[in-house]
């Protein structure tokens, strides 16, 4: 059966080659429409299965207001526009659209990131499926772990993060024949998550106990489950204690999900944001699935002694979980597991975003181990460490002759891969001449050497990682869009550690064993205190500095037992809801101070990292020992960062 597609666009020329385009390759094209009021005709009568939307339509209303729409009733849609500037970007990328192509484009863009739209809207209902069904067997896992409340309210709000995202949660329970119980979750702006009781809520707030009691906080009847924009606004109008949250945290939007037991409870969880269009009827109908499932256990959680009296308690570690090498079982690591798993087999091409650090490389091997390309090459390029005037002949390769110094003819990255995966790490930092190269390659499957005249077919499957924003880089022109849809497939993005300390303590006794076995030194653990040290840091590095400050420890310890990691001089600073730590020292030394209260970019981060580095390596880069060496990276990536960077440094021995 064809696919039924509608054009949304306004020129109608552009709208009748579209429609052409489509018939010739197979699909049903339904319809056009100029305007959204004609669209949500047309989508009434004609149901189709998939909608291109231009930006600009006659009438007050925008594309992106269609968009909105679409993504709340289900329906995929991709963008079809010249307008690519940084707002619009963004507000397209919130309705959740499965492409955009940017006009003009040629008849064979419009049906390759057709295909792609299509591959992921099948992975995203496969996933959706699988993680649902996984989601609620892990809530129920942790609300039965024997850890105390506070500890178990933090996995919960990271597992949920991802598909439920919020800012603040308050959860009450009302009952006509007890009093009502009440506590909130909130995040930080490090990203991690606090438990208040009703007590810490009201002292943060500078509220009274009898104000609040007056307020019955969200105990209203509420007719509405959505609130966003005019909803939101009228909601803090009826609701005191919504008005105070939001003026305290700068809330804008909020779901509210009711459930009734059989015992005549009631629990309430509304879910706030300080996005104001961030939530649709997906998350609404996800809370409702999640209160209805959870319900059962919401007491042993949140409810089975008083907040305020919770201790953090030390369990027993268990067994480190593995999955293919890497260490960890948090919430938010599983979700990246599961995506592997979905993926993996597939040939299609896989985006790794996440900072630098948390084993970007390693999950594009493991994706290449568990494809059915396992036996052929998997080839990895830095495209940092790339030299300008040699990422051409580097990655496609050149002739004899080809250019001055060309004696011999060089077989490229590309063609090294044939039949395997090619691993293009860092591919933001690609500069735009060899992006357009790159993408002639994905669309063609084809490369010409350089100084040749003859194509050659590839079969290579594609996997790429950066720690880069590329929409804030296509958004700026320092990243092809059309390119950024062809690699963004399918993206799976990595926690940093500090979203996922639950994972330290594994990963911490996995570096002691390592880093002891390999020196020959007799340390065996780690003391309580110097474990409390390392999970109340938040590892700018990520894993590689936690490795690397392991290897220092255990070099530097005497004994069987690492008592001190070093960081415990490194004072820390939060504000009072958990904000992001930032750390003091030798401004010279570290590089890393930072102004109270601003939080510090991803470069400044970085920069302070290197020179911490380099000052631990008294200013030596490459060779044994040198900073390239413990940052794990090869030195001229180290040494092109330096620069980048604006870093000077003089240290001596």
């Amino acid at each position: 059966m064809k696919e039924k597609i509608l054009i949304v666009e306004d020129e109608f020329i552009v709208a009748n080659d579209l429609s052409l385009m489509l018939k010739k390759a197979g699909y049903d094209s339904c319809g056009i429409a100029p305007s959204v009021a004609r669209a949500l005709e047309l989508i009434a009568e004609q149901r189709p299965d998939w909608v291109l939307i231009d930006i600009l339509l006659q009438g007050e209303r925008t594309g992106i207001d269609l968009g909105i729409q679409l993504s709340d009733r289900n329906i995929p849609f991709i963008y079809i526009s010249a307008n690519t500037n940084q707002t619009i970007l963004q507000a397209a990328k919130a309705t959740l659209p499965y492409g955009f192509l940017v006009k003009p484009f040629r008849e064979k863009d419009l049906l390759v990131m057709l295909d792609i739209a299509q591959y992921r809207h099948g992975q995203n209902i496969k996933y959706n499926l699988r993680h649902q069904t996984g989601l609620l067997q892990q809530l129920a896992t942790i609300s039965t772990k024997n850890e105390a409340s506070a500890e178990k309210v933090k996995q919960i709000a990271q597992l949920l993060q991802p598909v439920l995202p919020f800012d603040q949660l308050f959860l009450t329970r009302m009952n006509p024949r007890s009093p009502s119980r009440d506590c909130s979750v909130i995040k930080s702006t490090s990203g991690n998550y606090q438990l208040e009781s009703t007590e810490s809520m009201l002292i943060l707030l500078s509220v009274s106990n009898r104000d609040y009691k007056l307020w019955n906080p969200l105990g209203l009847k509420l007719d509405k489950q959505l609130y966003c924009a005019y909803e939101f606004r009228k909601l803090r109008m009826e609701d005191r204690w919504t008005q105070v949250v939001s003026d305290k945290f700068g809330l804008e939007s909020a779901i509210v999900s009711t459930i009734t037991t059989p015992n005549g409870d009631i629990y309430r969880a509304v879910f706030f944001s300080t996005e104001g269009e961030l939530y649709n009827s997906i998350h609404v109908d996800l809370a409702n699935q999640i209160m209805t499932s959870f319900g059962p256990m919401i007491d042993e959680v949140f409810f089975s002694k008083p907040v305020a009296e919770i201790k953090e308690t030390k369990t027993d570690p268990s067994p480190p979980s593995h999955f293919h090498g890497i260490i960890g079982s948090s919430p938010l690591l599983n979700s990246v597991f599961d995506k592997v798993k979905i993926v993996a087999a597939d040939d299609t091409s896989v985006l790794i975003l996440g900072e630098s650090g948390t084993g970007k490389e390693r999950i594009a091997q493991i994706l290449h181990e568990l494809s059915s390309r396992k036996s052929k090459k998997m080839v990895t390029v830095n495209c940092a460490a790339l030299p300008l005037t040699l990422i051409e002949s580097t990655l496609f390769g050149h002739e004899k002759g080809a250019f001055t110094g060309a004696g011999d003819r060089r077989i490229g990255k590309f063609e090294q891969a044939d039949g395997g995966t090619i691993f293009l790490d860092e591919i933001g930092e690609l500069p735009l001449e060899a992006q357009v190269k790159l993408l002639r390659v994905l669309q063609e499957k084809e490369i010409e050497r350089l100084g040749g005249n003859q194509t050659r077919k590839i079969n290579v499957r594609i996997i790429t990682a950066t720690n880069r924003n590329l929409e804030k880089e296509v958004a700026e022109g320092r990243f092809r869009l059309d390119l950024y849809y062809r690699l963004n497939v399918f993206p799976i993005e990595l926690p940093p550690l500090r979203q996922r300390k639950e994972d330290i303590e594994a990963l911490a006794c996995h570096f002691v064993k390592k880093y002891s076995s390999k020196s020959e030194r007799p340390v065996k653990s780690i003391s309580a205190i110097a474990l409390q040290q390392l999970t109340s840091y938040d590892w700018p590095g990520n894993i590689r500095e936690l490795e690397h400050l392991i290897e220092r420890a255990v070099l530097l310890s005497s004994g069987t037992e690492i008592t001190d990691t070093g960081l415990a001089s490194e004072k820390q600073t939060e504000n009072p809801v958990g904000g992001k730590p930032h750390r003091t020292g030798n401004p010279d030394a570290i590089g890393n101070q930072h102004p109270a209260g601003k939080t510090k970019t991803l470069e400044e981060v970085e920069k302070g990292y290197i020179l911490e580095i380099l000052h631990l390596c008294k200013g030596k880069i490459s060779g044994p020992g040198g900073a390239a060496e413990l940052l794990n990276i090869p030195s001229t990536t180290l040494n092109s960062k330096i620069k980048k960077l604006g870093i000077s440094y003089e240290f001596t021995d």
